[in-house]
């Protein structure tokens, strides 16, 4: 009779058990279910963004490859169906955009605002529009109060077989002020798939009094990008070649590559890596044509309202044996922040650039033998502050400051320079 009563006992406390558990394991299968599509969209929409993102930035083939998978993960994502759509009548597909247009209509029975988008398009014929042209022309009138690079000391010492000698400087190697004008014209022009740029750029500056420092410069290359599991890489290349004083003073060919980390949304920083390096010749000076290689580290922060970026490198300068100084190793550090004010001028908001760059280098070899024993240290720092007064939507005036410390450890190479300019910028 016991065991009898403990068996139903029994029975019935599973059954309890059951019932009470039993929808505790449903509500947890459903949990499941709803946690698994929540994270299913997350992802989805992670992806939208990144191939919006992609487009905004003209990195078609990638942003094709994300709404492609985006679309097969979730046919009735219309968003993704829709931009794929406009994205391969902008590249010219035609006949991929008019069946994509297609199934966006018999899929979705799109609303009339979307459908008129759609008309827009089509009537356009998926032309692929000729690539941008963007022109950026500045003219400048300034004051250097050292143009010439004069020395800071004009008493010098060399050594004369042991004795300390003091020799003056002429007037020629001491600073001498001047006013200038010069003018600047930048173009690029993107590729046909607008993943790079060819850009191109011509410099003059004329001075007042000191001829033998007019300068001329032309520079021309290209740059691409194409991203890799999320990082960004970007191959550049030119050549230039300077005039002074009408007369072919340097040639210069450049190759840079440039790697972009993937985006982290908790830092504050986008960073990427760049390594460069260039060969410069000096057809009218002797022994002094040299390659310098550079490895830079770059922080960038981009808002609706600045930009700062902030970097630093280390670099090499690779001459022949019979430069002075022989080779040289350095480093430098770069920041640079444009930003928009509250003041509005001609309806347009007034904006501010600071920038600071420092450069140093060390010799390896003694600067001259026999005269000068030291090996060459030099400490560069340049101060930049610029105030920009919109004028059109295209045109602004600008007020530039700046200050140039050049400190060696050889006196007649110090110098020090302030510049102040007021310039005209047109850009489109």
């Amino acid at each position: 009779m016991n065991f009898t009563f403990s068996l139903i006992k029994t029975w019935i406390s599973i059954c309890l058990c059951c019932g009470f558990l039993l929808p505790l394991a449903v509500n947890a299968r459903s949990m499941d279910d709803i946690n698994d599509v929540a994270s299913k969209d997350q992802r989805a929409a992670d992806q939208y963004l990144e191939a919006l993102k992609a487009i905004n930035e003209k990195r078609h083939a990638d942003a094709k490859l994300l709404l492609e998978k985006l679309i097969e993960d979730q046919p009735q994502h219309a968003g993704a169906l829709l931009d794929l759509a406009i994205m391969q009548c902008t590249l010219g597909n035609k006949r991929e955009a008019e069946r994509l247009f297609i199934v966006l209509i018999n899929r979705f029975s799109p609303p009339p605002a979307i459908l008129e988008i759609i008309d827009i398009h089509r009537k356009t014929e998926c032309t692929v529009k000729a690539p941008n042209v963007m022109t950026n022309f500045v003219i400048e009138r300034g004051y250097d109060t050292n143009a010439n690079q004069g020395a800071s000391n004009s008493i010098f010492t060399i050594n004369d077989l042991g004795t300390p000698v003091n020799l003056q400087l002429l007037p020629e190697y001491l600073p001498k002020p001047d006013h200038y004008t010069s003018a600047s014209l930048d173009l690029s022009r993107e590729f046909n798939n607008d993943e790079g740029v060819f850009f191109l750029q011509l410099r003059s500056r004329q001075y007042d009094k000191i001829s033998n420092l007019n300068s001329a410069g032309l520079a021309a290359g290209f740059e691409r990008q194409f991203r890799v599991r999320n990082w960004t890489i970007s191959p550049a290349a030119s050549i230039n070649a300077m005039n002074l004083a009408n007369a072919l003073y340097q040639k210069q060919m450049s190759a840079r590559l440039k790697l972009t980390l993937p985006e982290n949304p908790d830092a504050w920083m986008k960073y990427s890596i760049a390594t460069s390096v260039s060969r410069m010749l000096y057809p009218t000076i002797r022994n002094f044509d040299g390659s310098t290689f550079e490895l830079r580290f770059i922080g960038a922060k981009q808002t609706d309202q600045y930009f700062l970026s902030t970097s630093a490198a280390i670099m090499s300068d690779l001459g022949n044996d019979m430069r002075i100084g022989g080779d040289r190793y350095g480093w430098s550090i770069n920041s640079f922040l444009r930003a928009t004010t509250p003041v509005q001028l001609f309806q347009k908001n007034v904006f501010v650039e600071l920038g600071l760059q420092h450069l140093n280098w060390q010799s390896k070899k003694i600067y001259l033998n026999g005269l000068i024993e030291v090996k060459k240290h030099q400490e560069n720092s340049m101060l930049r502050a610029m105030v920009g007064l919109p004028i059109t939507e295209n045109s602004s005036l600008n007020l530039e400051y700046r200050r140039v410390i050049n400190r060696e450890n050889i006196s007649f190479l110090s110098f020090a320079s302030r510049q102040i300019q007021l310039s005209w910028q047109w850009q489109q």
